[in-house]
């Protein structure tokens, strides 16, 4: 049983190693570390989306809710899910059925996503994150 606890480990280590670069984004403390070809994607979907219609980045609440740090609230994971199942999420997820709740009701359009589309507009929402923060500063 020993035994299965190292070779575990490195399992996991070498998985990490060798993930695609949208999945092995580091979070640290809360902060993503931009991969800038996923944020220039995500910034283009973004726009296509009209994601800017019920959302900022910086510039307060709206139809939904203001994105600036939102790495900082939610986990990537939980975000590429929301982005990916926005159905599902307002299904099943608490934190999900909680904010559907605090803005009236008024749902996201389900966009289903793709991970690496849904990877790409978290990318541009922590770059555009961290020139709020030098903005605030």
């Amino acid at each position: 049983m020993r035994r299965l606890v190292p070779v575990f480990a490195a399992g996991l280590l070498f998985a990490a190693a060798f993930a695609p670069s949208s999945l092995a984004a580091q979070e640290t403390g809360g902060a993503l570390t931009v991969d800038e070809a996923l944020a220039k994607k995500g910034k283009s979907l973004w726009t296509a989306k009209a994601c800017n219609g019920c959302h900022t980045i910086g510039k307060g609440r709206m139809a939904g809710p203001d994105l600036a740090h939102v790495t900082d609230r939610r986990s990537v994971e939980w975000l590429a899910k929301w982005l990916s199942s926005t159905s599902t999420m307002l299904e099943t997820d608490e934190q999900a059925k909680a904010m559907l709740a605090e803005y009236n009701n008024t749902r996201m359009p389900d966009f289903k996503l793709k991970d690496e589309d849904a990877q790409a507009i978290i990318h541009h929402l922590a770059k555009e994150s961290q020139k709020v923060k030098k903005s605030e500063k």
